[in-house]
């Protein structure tokens, strides 16, 4: 919904990275944990902003999908690359930089993302200045796959809940963590 491909960068090891392995109980071995988050976005704030900004919050290209600094959307992004002053081409909150393997020890999990659209509520303001407006519930239902949510999944959050750009468009309204046994 807010106009960037997503989920380029997904886990390709699965044995590795989705699996539970003999860490995990013996009923689960061969299965999966699954977390599941329903995240809105603030679109109507999103969609006021410069491309410019946007790009720089996910740390791709909107049309291209492209890593910044990079033309096409599978290449590897550079995080090591610097602008003219200096600064970071990819910056140093950005989303993708944020999620990425390079910057969380090698950590991937498999995620998918769906969009949903529950409408929109019409919200006024009652006190000054008296804006009106709408407010739109739509956003993201982010679902990943991984060998285990504390080595995965949490920890890879607790690095983007602290400082990632795109937080201030998004505000996570629900989820869950289930455990998947192999077999099914």
């Amino acid at each position: 919904l807010m106009g960037f491909k997503d989920g380029t960068r997904n886990a390709s090891d699965l044995a590795a990275s989705v699996w539970v392995g003999d860490e995990g109980p013996a009923w689960l071995r061969g299965g999966s944990y699954l977390v599941v988050r329903k995240i809105r976005m603030a679109l109507e704030h999103w969609d006021k902003t410069d491309v410019e900004f946007q790009e720089e919050v996910i740390g791709r290209r909107k049309r291209s999908g492209a890593p910044l600094g990079k033309d096409r959307e599978r290449d590897t992004p550079d995080f090591e690359a610097v602008d003219a002053d200096g600064n970071p081409v990819i910056a140093e909150n950005a989303h993708l930089r944020m999620a990425a393997p390079e910057t969380n020890s090698g950590l991937q999990i498999l995620r998918r993302g769906y969009s949903y659209n529950d409408g929109a509520n019409f919200t006024a303001e009652r006190w000054p200045p008296w804006r009106q407006g709408i407010e739109y519930d739509a956003g993201l239902l982010f679902i990943a796959y991984q060998r285990d949510p504390r080595t995965g999944f949490i920890r890879l959050f607790e690095n983007m809940s602290k400082i990632d750009a795109l937080n201030q468009f998004t505000t996570h309204v629900g989820g869950g963590l289930f455990a998947c046994p192999g077999g099914t």
